[in-house]
């Protein structure tokens, strides 16, 4: 099923919306760095609530089918589920991290700041290194009734709260911001915003 990997396609773009606002809040200094910091942890808390348990679960599924078709090199297909592993854990970790530099606990701001942009790169780099192996040989490997048993072995996907009107309230303004480098009227988040004001 073709629209199973645009549908992850079109997660990864807007993914890289989340990888670049990471990148840039890294560098931010002083006062600005401490008034974004809010709009980080909600990036990585997204992160860590909807593609680590939604879209990486997914494509986990994938590797696992291609493995079992033996279409996928084994290496390949460790080194992809080691990719999600890892993110999922430096996910939780840089939210701890930022939490404590906010309480002002021995946390240092340079190496906070090294960490994100190390995340938003493995991230980035997560996202084109399965554009360039898994999806194509999914695409080519799996049979209609093999992208059913995918699915049918999810759990329900829960609805995306950052990037489906209505956007969640924790999001309105991540969203926005987001939305808003993109070009985008963002009328979803506006109107999110207005009903819980």
């Amino acid at each position: 099923m073709a629209n199973i990997i645009d549908n992850l396609i079109a997660e990864h773009r807007r993914l890289e919306g989340l990888v670049r606002l990471l990148e840039r809040q890294s560098t931010l200094r002083d006062a600005q760095a401490a008034a974004n910091s809010a709009l980080v942890v909600d990036a990585l808390y997204y992160l860590t609530q909807f593609p680590d348990v939604n879209h990486h679960a997914l494509e986990n599924r994938i590797i696992g089918k291609l493995l079992e078709k033996n279409a996928l090199a084994h290496e390949l297909g460790s080194e992809l589920s080691a990719q999600h592993a890892t993110l999922a854990l430096h996910g939780h970790e840089l939210i701890q991290d930022i939490e404590s530099l906010m309480r002002d606990e021995n946390m240092s701001r340079e190496l906070l700041e090294f960490r994100i942009r190390l995340y938003a790169e493995r991230l980035r780099h997560n996202m084109a290194f399965e554009e360039l192996t898994i999806f194509p040989i999914a695409t080519r490997h799996l049979e209609s009734d093999e992208w059913s048993a995918i699915l049918q072995a999810s759990p329900i996907r829960s609805a995306d709260p950052l990037f489906q009107t209505p956007v969640h309230e924790r999001f309105v303004q991540l969203h926005h911001v987001i939305a808003a480098e993109a070009g985008c009227s963002c009328q979803g988040a506006a109107t999110n915003r207005r009903s819980h004001s």
